[in-house]
């Protein structure tokens, strides 16, 4: 008679560390993974303003002056301007914004200009507004060495910002008429964030 032959171990036994191993890491894999995605949103999300004040406020290397809103604009060109969907009004914000050096103006090159209404909602400028847009838009301002005969009345606005001088660009949204008369002008800098500029109207 032989004698009696010992079982082999079952593969669960035989794997029980590597089994323990992959039931802790997926979780954590995912947990760092959901960690990593909400601390990049988070951390691009304007939420921390810095008001500006009638009087100017400095910041990215320049002063920025209160902002004016206009709800519902006529267009700078006669007869010009699309039909808006309904429900909705156009916005027109002017910005003034004054460098003391010029070269302070290549750090304002990545503005970002949006309404902001109360509840958190968030609107960007309309691209295709031209006729309603009667002067530089952005916050560099104008891009002319000199005023062009061809732009009429606005040529001024368009010649290149003068240090230490107050210079004005424009933007145009469109927004639900619901918030039209709430909405609040904003900046933001992809560099600056969570930081953006607050106007208040």
């Amino acid at each position: 008679m032989t004698g009696a032959r010992r079982a082999r171990r079952g593969w669960f036994r035989t794997n029980t560390v590597a089994l323990a191993t992959l039931v802790l890491a997926i979780p954590l894999a995912g947990w760092w993974t959901t960690r990593s995605d909400y601390k990049s949103w988070y951390d691009a999300e304007p939420r921390d303003p810095v008001v500006v004040s009638a009087g100017g406020t400095s910041y990215n290397g320049a002063i920025w002056y209160g902002a004016s809103v206009e709800q519902d604009p006529r267009p700078v060109r006669t007869g010009s301007g699309d039909a808006l969907p309904d429900g909705t009004t156009r916005i027109r914000v002017y910005f003034r914004i004054q460098v003391n050096q010029l070269s302070a103006l290549e750090g304002l090159s990545g503005c970002q200009v949006h309404l902001r209404a109360p509840d958190g909602r968030i609107w960007d400028e309309t691209l295709i507004a031209d006729d309603y847009q009667d002067r530089p838009t952005g916050c560099t301002g104008g891009y002319d060495d000199k005023p062009e005969s061809w732009r009429g009345q606005l040529a001024q606005y368009y010649v290149k910002p003068v240090a230490g001088k107050p210079f004005e660009t424009v933007a145009v949204f469109v927004v639900p008429t619901s918030v039209a008369g709430t909405v609040q002008p904003t900046i933001t800098f992809a560099t600056k964030l969570p930081q953006y500029l607050a106007f208040p109207r």
